[in-house]
């Protein structure tokens, strides 16, 4: 009777954790990050204007055409992959948590500047920073729903980290990338410090992760605005490329030696190479300029109330100096879950949620 009694009640623990558990293909969402994941946690910390996006025109095509926090003139991927996966909406930004039970069906830890490096960021949340407050939320569920069915939700839920962009643009902002021997240690470096924190999260519970890797960064409004040209940086590019070809067989070895450690990696700058060749073939007419900004390419200040917008957002690669258009994040969401392994791999996001 004791057993069968422990069964009932690890059923209704489980029915209670998340109300929607048989209509979404995973039960939780935890999300690290920076501002290409952030909804909103930026919104509760005291930092300059340019880390920040809870003003207009952000958010013009989000419902209610609300300045949400996220870097974008509406959704952001991660909103996308939750609805995709069938959730209502994301997770909250875990600075506006007030309680537990908000965090039954995930939380977003990403914070807009942050970095995997300790030094990048200042003010923002780090990499160091979010992996900490998803063991305090680990702690925290644990205490309302108990150890074991908190583990069990935890190894079926997707962990989402969309980071090094930051790292890499600090990194060149100091030395130019003229060096090639540096620049292949502080690759080298960076992704150990990104092991070191997915090992993290997996000794806490985690399994299934979706990692993005670098992007198309010397191409964004704001590098053509700074180069005389109006070209690419192709240093910058570089630095991306030598991330993602070192990234992906360190992260296998891991996944090697972690058991149960699944992973489905995608390539943003792979991505924008294959939209850069046939953009019309995907909706877009514009790559070079923001939508939203002012100066040369709308790249050289952000998207603030005073700027001038696009009215053919649809069209628009840019949203602001640096970050897509919510056309661009759901075109990346969906090569993401359904793509091929010239942009995902080894396994594309809907084939890692169904292992």
């Amino acid at each position: 009777m004791a057993s069968f009694i422990s069964a009932i009640s690890f059923v209704f623990l489980a029915l209670s954790f998340s109300t929607t558990v048989e209509s979404t293909l995973v039960p939780a969402i935890f999300v690290f990050g920076d501002s290409l994941a952030d909804v909103g946690n930026n919104n509760y910390l005291d930092l300059p204007i340019g880390f920040k996006s809870d003003f207009p025109h952000n958010g013009i095509d989000f419902p209610g055409r609300i300045p949400t926090g996220r870097f974008s003139n509406g959704f952001n991927g991660i909103d996308y992959i939750a609805m995709e996966l069938g959730f209502v909406k994301s997770p909250p930004p875990y600075l506006s948590i007030r309680n537990a039970v908000q965090m039954q069906k995930g939380v977003n830890y990403a914070s807009g500047g942050s970095g995997i490096l300790q030094t990048t960021g200042n003010g923002t949340l780090t990499m160091a920073t979010q992996v900490k407050y998803f063991a305090d939320t680990k702690r925290a569920l644990a205490k309302i729903f108990g150890g074991s069915t908190v583990n069990d939700i935890l190894a079926k839920s997707l962990y989402c980290f969309v980071t090094v962009n930051n790292d890499i643009f600090a990194y060149y902002s100091v030395t130019g990338a003229v060096n090639s021997t540096a620049n292949a240690k502080f690759i080298s470096n960076l992704i150990d410090e990104y092991l070191g924190y997915l090992t993290m999260v997996y000794k806490l519970g985690g399994r299934k992760f979706a990692i993005t890797g670098s992007a198309f960064l010397g191409c964004v409004p704001y590098i053509r605005s700074r180069n005389p040209t109006g070209d690419c940086i192709d240093e910058l590019n570089q630095l991306s490329v030598q991330f993602n070809a070192a990234a992906l067989p360190r992260i296998q070895q891991l996944s090697n030696q972690l058991p149960g450690f699944k992973y489905s990696y995608m390539s943003l700058y792979n991505l924008s190479t294959i939209i850069s060749a046939e953009p019309d073939s995907f909706g877009f007419k514009e790559l070079k300029s923001a939508c939203c900004g002012t100066g040369k390419f709308n790249g050289e200040t952000q998207c603030l109330p005073n700027a001038t917008y696009c009215s053919s957002r649809t069209e628009y690669f840019y949203w602001d100096i640096a970050h897509p258009t919510q056309s661009l994040y759901y075109l990346t969401t969906q090569f993401q879950l359904y793509g091929s392994n010239s942009v995902v791999t080894p396994i594309n996001l809907k084939q890692l949620i169904q292992s």
